[in-house]
């Protein structure tokens, strides 16, 4: 017979069971850090990965465990406010856009409105300056009724006097003097225009009193009568005569005899002064002579007049002997030619 092989091992120590092996604990998933050791969403870490390059952050967010966000809830509650908060922001973003259009409009430009207002302006000159010779008119047509019956040879000292002062329009022969600007001068390497030499309120002005110590009897500037107390200023870049503005080319019209003006004037020094504008400047210049030429008159200044005021009795002593037995102390009267002056 054979022997039944045992299990058991040499020694008499029989075999123990097998034991399954024990299961690992999982692995706990370590937050990832980056080179220098912070976590993925720490300031210095986002901010180092931005500067370095922007497309490891997306990595860098990919190894964190990502929470899906909840989605609201889809109720007819929330249906309602969303329309209505569309509704009311679409009707705001209507309004803003018409306002906008409307103050974008030209014709509300600020631009526009300041044209409009100059406009309105010049119309309302226009007429005071029509209004103001309607009222000379009658002024003159009185005037002319008080000198007929007043004293003789009175219409022919206020027709001397308003000749001498400029208030009447006077015409003859005479020469015209015209200064113009100069011609655009050669452009600078680099520019696209050259720079123009323009007519000053100075130069004006002694073109004037040269014509005046000439001999000229009337003067004006583009139709604006120059007197003992015109004005001729610069504003800007416009020149004033009497608070008018004129625009070039400036024509200086003087009555007189043309020739022995044009003579006067290039013999002194206001001809050599209009030379040197001419050579160093390009201010252009021409004469022109007339047999008929036009001085208007003035604007009407304010009447202005001074009278002798009569001393008050006893105030101040006189000289001359009263006559006697006149029976009164009041003073002699004054002549009435020498009160206005």
């Amino acid at each position: 017979m054979h022997a039944e092989q045992s299990d058991t091992p040499e020694g008499g120590v029989p075999p123990q069971p097998e034991q399954p092996e024990s299961t690992p604990p999982p692995a706990r998933r370590e937050r990832p850090t980056t080179p220098h050791g912070e976590t993925p969403y720490s300031p210095m870490s986002l901010l180092r990965a931005l500067t370095s390059n922007p497309l490891d952050v997306e990595a860098l967010r990919g190894t964190e465990d990502g929470h899906e966000d909840e989605a609201p809830a889809d109720t007819r509650l929330t249906r309602t406010l969303t329309v209505a908060a569309a509704v009311v922001l679409g009707f705001g973003v209507a309004i803003s856009v018409t306002n906008l259009r409307e103050a974008a409009a030209p014709e509300n430009s600020p631009r526009a409105q300041l044209q409009q207002r100059v406009l309105e302006s010049r119309t309302h000159a226009d007429e005071l300056e029509t209004h103001r010779e309607e009222t000379t008119e009658k002024i003159a047509a009185l005037q002319e009724q008080v000198l007929e019956n007043g004293d003789t040879g009175a219409a022919e000292r206020v027709a001397a006097y308003e000749q001498a002062t400029g208030a009447v329009p006077m015409s003859g022969p005479g020469v015209v003097l015209s200064l113009t600007d100069s011609a655009p001068l050669p452009a600078d390497p680099g520019t696209t225009g050259g720079a123009v030499n323009r007519v000053t309120d100075g130069d004006l002005q002694i073109a004037v009193n040269g014509l005046w110590a000439a001999g000229a009897e009337a003067v004006s500037i583009n139709g604006q009568r120059i007197t003992s107390t015109s004005a001729i200023r610069r504003a800007g870049d416009a020149v004033l005569v009497d608070f008018r503005p004129l625009s070039p080319p400036y024509r200086i019209t003087a009555l007189g005899d043309s020739e022995a003006l044009r003579a006067a004037v290039d013999d002194s020094e206001t001809g050599t002064y209009l030379n040197q504008l001419a050579s160093r400047f390009g201010i252009r210049q021409s004469w022109e002579a007339g047999e008929e030429l036009t001085v208007p008159a003035r604007t009407t200044a304010t009447l202005r007049e001074a009278s002798g005021v009569q001393a008050e009795r006893g105030a101040v002593p006189t000289d001359e002997p009263t006559a006697e037995g006149s029976g009164t102390d009041e003073p002699p009267t004054n002549d009435p030619e020498g009160d206005n002056s």
